[in-house]
């Protein structure tokens, strides 16, 4: 296989990242000495008004100071560094997409989504809410709510939700949906204390995405800040009163992401944002169906790390059988960073999936059985998808479980009559995540030839922590590797002691 690590597209975003990071560093470096070569320029001239005594030229020498200035800065700066136009309009909102959606109810604009030409025009940015003089743009509540991570709170018409002490917010550059986890670009939003929090900017794909500006609203003053720094502390939270706020971050790509403050009876919660009320209320009421279910099976995020014993795609029992599960660890091992967030490395897993592999349409339609291993009766690994790069929803859903766990990130397979997807424990925020990779491949593969793909319109990150046509049947269960051989052999792992 080679050295993956060093040269997967992992490792590419990591080193990209660094290099963004010190380019940052530079273009404030350089900033800061414009913003003193400016302040010196006028300095000069006003000394200069002053020796000469000519009240009748200080207008003049003012002039002349201030075009002075605008000359350095138009001639030095960078095109990122250029002041942003203070007007404000309001821009599209994207949210992640259905199952069923339909094309048009996906933005995938050219202005919005120039990954391809690295555009970094300037950005439109909006003031959500109207503003006054005395309580800028908060949401002023006067409520006491029982706030949990299944908490739904609704302002002017959208929703916040996922509340705890952190949560992400992302976006996916080639098609635009919004996602409420750690996905290409977005940020990373943590409760410090009843004061402050942290926004923290972060870039885990391959485009050169900064920062443009950041935008909180707050009680008295909104916080406003346009010098492309990655990370944040902003304060104050505690002289605001009970409500919401947003957080807005602009992307030079043109992109806005957004996420909540939340502030309830002196504390702060960080929530997600969305102006689709009813993905806020399909996630939550899905977790809220799964927490008898996990129960039932004595699922918890604690004994969901084991990768041995399972028994995937076969239970061996004969020396010419093998299982995958070391091959899927191992990949797992080589393509992640140790010190990624347990997101970016679910992200990682979720990309080289799609990116690798096709899903089987010609074993589903063409045969009675859902695996080419069974139709060839081949269980030598020949046939298996770590080598034919082709599989269907149960294999998708068991890899990518396989591939978590092996980096110690609790995952399980949710099944029903009809599908199969995965279910992740993200600790940062406090929550299991459906993620459902099947239904975002991008290849199909639907003739004997393992090798013959056909792209599909299938987008990125539409079902990544997004549930909205998901049903949960009386058949549904939880489960790791090959359940039908598992229970034929008495081998089902609950917890590895």
């Amino acid at each position: 296989m080679g050295n993956i690590k060093m040269n997967s597209p992992a490792n590419e975003r990591y080193r990209n990242i660094e290099n963004m990071r010190l380019k940052e560093s530079r273009r404030a470096n350089k900033k800061m000495r414009l913003t003193l070569i400016c302040d010196a320029a006028i300095a000069i001239v006003i000394m200069i008004g002053i020796m000469t005594g000519c009240r009748s030229t200080d207008a003049e020498f003012q002039s002349e100071a201030v075009q002075n200035t605008q000359s350095v800065t138009a001639e030095s700066a960078e095109p990122a560094e250029v002041e942003k136009n203070a007007e404000t309009v309001e821009p599209s909102e994207d949210e992640n997409a259905t199952e069923t959606a339909e094309p048009s109810e996906v933005e995938n604009s050219a202005e919005n989504n120039d990954t391809a030409s690295g555009s970094t025009a300037e950005p439109e940015y909006t003031e959500l809410h109207e503003m006054t003089a005395d309580t800028g743009s908060w949401h002023d509540s006067t409520k006491s709510h029982d706030i949990t991570v299944n908490s739904i709170l609704n302002y002017d018409d959208n929703a916040i939700f996922n509340f705890n002490d952190t949560v992400a917010v992302g976006v996916c550059g080639q098609n635009g949906i919004i996602s409420t986890t750690e996905t290409e670009s977005g940020f990373i939003l943590s409760v410090i204390d009843n004061d402050s929090v942290k926004v923290r900017f972060y870039n885990n794909g391959t485009e050169n995405i900064v920062p443009t500006q950041v935008l909180a609203e707050m009680s008295n003053e909104d916080y406003l800040d346009e010098t492309g720094a990655t990370e944040y502390i902003i304060d104050g939270y505690e002289d605001c009163t009970d409500g919401f706020g947003l957080i807005q971050m602009t992307l030079s790509n043109g992109r806005i992401v957004r996420a909540g403050v939340l502030r309830e009876n002196d504390r702060l919660y960080a929530a997600n944002f969305t102006k689709k009320p009813e993905i806020a209320e399909n996630n939550v009421d899905f977790r809220l169906k799964m927490e008898p279910i996990l129960e039932a099976n004595n699922i918890t995020p604690d004994n969901q790390t084991y990768t041995d014993p399972i028994y995937y795609p076969i239970v061996p029992v004969a020396s010419s059988e093998r299982m995958d599960v070391d091959f899927w660890v191992n990949q797992a091992n080589e393509l992640v960073q140790d010190d990624w967030t347990d997101a970016h490395k679910l992200d990682v897993f979720y990309e080289y999936i799609i990116d690798n592999y096709a899903y089987d349409y010609w074993v589903i339609g063409n045969t009675d059985s859902n695996s080419r291993a069974f139709y060839h009766k081949d269980y030598t690994g020949e046939y298996y998808t770590s080598n034919t790069h082709v599989g269907i929803c149960e294999d998708f859903a068991n890899i990518l479980a396989i591939m978590c766990r092996a980096q110690n990130i609790p995952a399980t397979k949710i099944y029903t009559d009809e599908h199969a997807w995965t279910y992740v424990y993200i600790a940062d925020y406090g929550r299991w995540m459906s993620v459902d990779v099947t239904k975002n491949l991008i290849y199909g593969c639907y003739s004997e030839d393992t090798t013959d793909w056909t792209t599909l319109s299938n987008k990125r990150f539409a079902d990544l922590d997004n549930v909205s046509g998901k049903k949960l049947s009386s058949t549904c269960g939880v489960a790791i590797g090959n359940q039908v051989d598992m229970e034929r052999y008495g081998k089902i792992p609950v917890e590895k002691q």
